[in-house]
């Protein structure tokens, strides 16, 4: 059989770029997915400060939502799922629980997918670490792979004082919108790192 070099570079050329294109075919864009639960505002406001930092990278589908408009399907397709919680009582807010509770659990569908925490709470050692925890040994249960923020003050994810004097103003400060940031950038970055 008698094949043209011309022919034949088609021929390689066409599968090269088919292989290639079915491989990022098949990978896609990674799914950081934010929910959040809010009352008073304060961890919506946390919440797109991860998203912020989320979208800062390049190849990512973000998705936030409050954890009621949250399906199953949603759940599931995402890459990474950062969980955000105000603190109560130095637990996690009832309807979070809840929340964590109704995630399909028999063969384990979230095992492997990245896992993170962000909260809020009124003051200095009210339960901020204890609630990040508890949302990290939730997602451990599933088998996700959990991560920290950006830095070692964010070691257990992104936190915010938002009722305690110097931090008592009404609103989010800068420096714990810092940490949401970070902790985003810092999941979407890992999300993309492991998609390929």
């Amino acid at each position: 059989m008698n094949i043209s070099p011309r022919l034949l570079r088609f021929f390689l050329f066409s599968s090269f770029f088919l292989s290639f294109s079915l491989v990022g075919y098949g990978q896609g864009q990674p799914t950081v997915l934010i929910a959040y639960y809010s009352q008073s505002g304060h961890t919506k406001t946390m919440a797109q400060a991860v998203e912020e930092g989320a979208k800062s990278v390049a190849g990512v589908r973000v998705l936030l939502l409050s954890i009621d408009q949250v399906s199953t399907k949603e759940l599931l397709e995402a890459n990474a799922i950062l969980i955000g919680s105000p603190v109560y009582n130095a637990n996690v807010a009832p309807a979070v629980q809840e929340f964590i509770n109704s995630w399909p659990f028999e063969g384990r569908p979230l095992k492997n997918k990245l896992g993170a925490a962000f909260v809020t709470g009124g003051g200095m050692s009210i339960g901020e670490e204890l609630v990040q925890l508890n949302l990290l040994h939730s997602m451990m249960i599933h088998g996700m792979l959990v991560l920290g923020g950006e830095e070692t003050e964010a070691a257990f994810g992104a936190s915010a004082i938002t009722g305690e004097p110097p931090f008592q103003t009404g609103k989010v400060e800068e420096q714990f919108l810092v940490k949401g940031r970070g902790l985003g950038k810092r999941v979407a970055e890992m999300a993309v790192s492991l998609k390929k």
